[in-house]
Formats: structure tokens, C-alpha cells, sequence
């Protein structure tokens, strides 16, 4: 199905996990390459401020993109290129960490520049979000609708702040494999902000850790015994309840996901249950649980587009948030510590509601579609240690 739009749309150039690029004409019939947000993306808050935002990074980043035409408040966002910005929805959909793939009736045109971070000009100021914003430090001062308008040709309303950083796909690796240097680093307080991007960190918050802030108050209620072995026929009395309680509530396709924490975890409540948080739409099932002071998501998707799009997500995270929490790794495939299963593995951070830092481990075999993440303080939970954050994972892959 074509998208909506004032053009007219000819064929498809290539498409994404969450998009796909269209040759179309104007209404003066001259060549354009439109980018569009499709899908579970298109209804994710978070993807489209990520698509308007790394729109807007490339128009404005020398050897980047302008583009002639955008609307990033249509129901499926879309964005216009001119013919002679050849590559520009490819390096768009690269710089939000997709597998952009071309149609094999698409041109082949020379591959664009090499995904390499982007950083914004120093003299433009810059709104950084936590899911789409440069490696490197920058402004928080807001940036006006008239100031993006005035370099990248777009009108005023269309305009939204803070670049992506250009991703890279996962490499093969052993997250805990010391070679390279320990290069873990205690992670400092963050400074304090504007009120106004605490309320944005209190959405990504609620987005990133599950309506955390639902979790953080009876975390300490519900906190899991001491970690054991793996289930044996002759388990503690506590360790056997935890087990009968836990097995109950993973029934179904997410049990062999939760089957090396069944014992340790605790307090699990499932996604759309009475006072629980409701499950979201791109998920088809969700349950939360402590680990001590850890927070455990087991989530389950309705398909491999979901699954890449959550994990694209978080590795959106992973390139912002070295300056955030020192030491995390890049985005890799390895195999569970426990099952010895290939999978993804990404490590990620953001700053919370209060303005301190979360790290977090995503973890999802090949084999189905479900994924767990693992959420923590950084500096409260394991004091800036990822090699803490690790070893969990690893005892529960």
C-alpha cells in the first residue's frame, strides 16, 4: 500500500525494520526519494521523534541531507529528498541503527558515506534525547522552530530538535571477555537540568523501564532472597515457593526465557493483570520482577519485526550513552552464559525521572521471540561496575 502524501509515488527503493523508501514525483513532476515511518514504528512515540530527529541532524550536519518537504506529524511520518541528495533515506534509516536493504528493481546507486557518529554544529543548540542524541556531549538550551527552518528549508511547525547517533550492526564478541581493558569506570551524579527535561525523563523513564516509577515503590517489599543454584529436586523451602509462584506466571512461550531465574526472582508481576501496567501494543506478553536491587523484563513479541525494533531501540541507547555511564560495550552476538544459545546482546543507559543514571543489559535468543533486559541504578545498584551487570546476565542467559 502507498503512503499518504502530495506526491506521486512510483516504486519502492528499499526498505527497513521500520520503514521503507519510495522513488516519487512532485507536482511538477520533478524526481524525489521519500523516507517513511511505517508500522509499530510510525505508532511509537519514541521512533518518531528518532525519525524527525535524525532528519534533521543530517540537513543540518555538513555532508549531510536537506530535504525539500517533511511531515513528521502525519499518521506514518514521511520526509522528501531532492533527486540529487543521492543515498539520503539509506543513510536516514542507517543513522536510526536499521538493516536499510535496497528492492532489487531500485537503482544501485554508490552506498553512502560510511555510518559514522554525527555530531551537530557547535554554534547550533541542541535538545538531546536520551534515545536519539550524538555520543558526544551537548547544549541542552532548546532550539528554535525558526532556527531549524532557517537551515534545513522546512516550515517552522515541522521542526524538532536533537540528532540520533549513527549506529553500526552488532559484531560477534564476548561481552565478558577482558582482552580489551577493563574499562569500567564509577559513573559520576548527573548534573542537574531544567525542569523541563525532567518531564522528558520522566517519559523515557516510564517508556525504557516499564513504568518503573510503578516498580521503584515496592521494590524494596518485594526484593528476592539470596541467589541459589539452579532448581534441583532438593530446593530450599523459600527457593521451592519462589519456583511453584514463578513457574505459574511464565507458562506459555516466555518459559524457557525465565527457566535460569526461576528460583532467584521475585515479586513478578504479569502486564495487564489488575493494578499491573498495561501491556503495550507491539508486545504479547510482559512480566516484571525483582532481582535484589535489579529490575527483570521478560517480554514477549507477536514477531521478528517487533523483537529488531525493540533491540534497535536499545542500541540507540548503547551509542548514547558512553558519556552517560563509562564503560558499556558495543552492541554484540554472543551466546548465553547458561544455554549456550546465540543471541543479541546490548548494553544501554539513560538518565532517570530524578536525574540518575540507569544501566541496563538486553539479552535476546535467536531462536524465539522474547528477549529479558536487565534495569539497575548505575551507581546505587552496582557502583558503576558493568562487570557486575555482566555476571548477571550471564548466570541468567
Amino acid at each position: 500500500m502507498q503512503p499518504e502524501g502530495p506526491y506521486r509515488f512510483t516504486e519502492t527503493l528499499g526498505e527497513c525494520q521500520v520503514g521503507r523508501a519510495w522513488a516519487a514525483l512532485d507536482g511538477q513532476d520533478r524526481p524525489v526519494t521519500v523516507a517513511v515511518l511505517e508500522g509499530a514504528a510510525a505508532a511509537d512515540q519514541r521512533w518518531r521523534e528518532a525519525f524527525a530527529n535524525a532528519a534533521n541532524v543530517l540537513a543540518q550536519t555538513p555532508g549531510g541531507h536537506r530535504y525539500v518537504n517533511a511531515d513528521f506529524a502525519a499518521a506514518e511520518p514521511w520526509i522528501a529528498y531532492p533527486s540529487e541528495e543521492e543515498g539520503a533515506a539509506e543513510r536516514l534509516f542507517r543513522s536510526l541503527g536499521m538493516d536499510y536493504q535496497r528492492t532489487p528493481t531500485a537503482e544501485m546507486l554508490p552506498p553512502p558515506p560510511a555510518a559514522a557518529p554525527v555530531s551537530p554544529p557547535s554554534q547550533l543548540p541542541w535538545v538531546p534525547q536520551p534515545w536519539a542524541m550524538a555520543a558526544q556531549p551537548i547544549s541542552g538550551a532548546p532550539m528554535s522552530p525558526a532556527a531549524v527552518a532557517a537551515t534545513s528549508g522546512v516550515p517552522a511547525t515541522s521542526a524538532v530538535s536533537a540528532p540520533p547517533a549513527v549506529g553500526s550492526a552488532p559484531v560477534a564478541t564476548d561481552p565478558l571477555d577482558p582482552s580489551g581493558g577493563r574499562r569500567i569506570a564509577p559513573v559520576q551524579p548527573a548534573p542537574k537540568r531544567r525542569d523541563w527535561i525532567s518531564i522528558v525523563g520522566a517519559l523515557v523513564l516510564t517508556l525504557v523501564a516499564g513504568t518503573a516509577g510503578f516498580f521503584l515503590g515496592a521494590g524494596r517489599e518485594k526484593e528476592a532472597a539470596t541467589p541459589t543454584p539452579s532448581a534441583s529436586p532438593s530446593l530450599p523451602p523459600y527457593e521451592a515457593t519462589q519456583l511453584a509462584i514463578n513457574k505459574a506466571k511464565f507458562e506459555g512461550e516466555l518459559a524457557p526465557l525465565v527457566e535460569p531465574w526461576l528460583t532467584r526472582i521475585g515479586g513478578c508481576t504479569v502486564y495487564d493483570q489488575p493494578g499491573a501496567p498495561k501491556l503495550p501494543a507491539d508486545e504479547k506478553g510482559h512480566v516484571f520482577c525483582h532481582y535484589g536491587g535489579a529490575w527483570l523484563h521478560f517480554t514477549l513479541y507477536p514477531g521478528q519485526k517487533q523483537k529488531d525494533t525493540a533491540r534497535a531501540y536499545r542500541q540507540q541507547l548503547n551509542l548514547a550513552g558512553g558519556s552517560l555511564a563509562p564503560g558499556l560495550r558495543e552492541a554484540s552476538t554472543t551466546k548465553g552464559g547458561v544455554t549456550g544459545k546465540p543471541g543479541s546482546y546490548v548494553e544501554y543507559a539513560f538518565e532517570g525521572e530524578d536525574g540518575r543514571a540507569i544501566c541496563g543489559v538486553w539479552w535476546d535468543p535467536d531462536d524465539m521471540q522474547g528477549a529479558f533486559y536487565i534495569e539497575t541504578l548505575c551507581k546505587d545498584g552496582v557502583d558503576g561496575d558493568w562487570d557486575a551487570l555482566r555476571d548477571l546476565w550471564q548466570r541468567g542467559s
